[in-house]
């Protein structure tokens, strides 16, 4: 199977926010933007595996600053690991108050993806071709956090528990 690059499934995902989507306080609902990055990661994944994706897994989400009505949420997202059929996704958002000029990182998470055949078993994906010294420093993150989780995507266990309750 063909390898591709950082670059082939790399997207950037721009959205106003409306009182519609916000409390009373006027700050984005949680649930939006995270919806808006589970969007941008598997737009990420498919581009990458050219199959169907499911979401297994959000680690690591970390909202840094609020998001305001009427602020332009802008998110980036790319791959950094990629396994047999998993693909960890980058997402960093960046809320913009287009009236005052000014750009925040307002937050970060790394969404885990399986591609998926037409009867929806995990399927391979290419392998990821890294072209930068950035991109060769997150693949090697991504894999320590793949091993750390490694068998505890989409289990069933009572016994569950969150993978990583130390740093990687």
């Amino acid at each position: 199977m063909e390898g591709r690059d950082v670059a082939h499934s790399a997207i950037s995902m721009s959205q106003m926010i409306w009182p519609s989507m916000a409390g009373r306080a006027g700050f984005a609902h949680g649930g939006e933007i995270m919806k808006m990055m589970d969007s941008a990661a598997g737009v990420v994944a498919v581009r990458h595996s050219h199959r169907d994706s499911v979401t297994a897994r959000v680690e690591g989400i970390n909202f840094y600053l609020p998001i305001r009505v009427y602020d332009l949420v802008t998110v980036n997202a790319c791959l950094t690991f990629v396994g047999r059929s998993s693909m960890e996704v980058l997402v960093e958002v960046w809320s913009e108050n287009i009236v005052k000029e000014t750009k925040v990182h307002a937050l970060t998470a790394y969404f885990i993806m399986v591609a998926v055949d037409e009867n929806g078993k995990p399927t391979e994906v290419p392998p990821l071709i890294l072209s930068t010294d950035r991109e060769r420093a997150l693949w090697e993150k991504g894999r320590k956090r793949y091993q750390a989780c490694k068998g505890e995507i989409m289990t069933a266990d009572a016994d569950y528990k969150v993978c990583r309750d130390e740093k990687v």
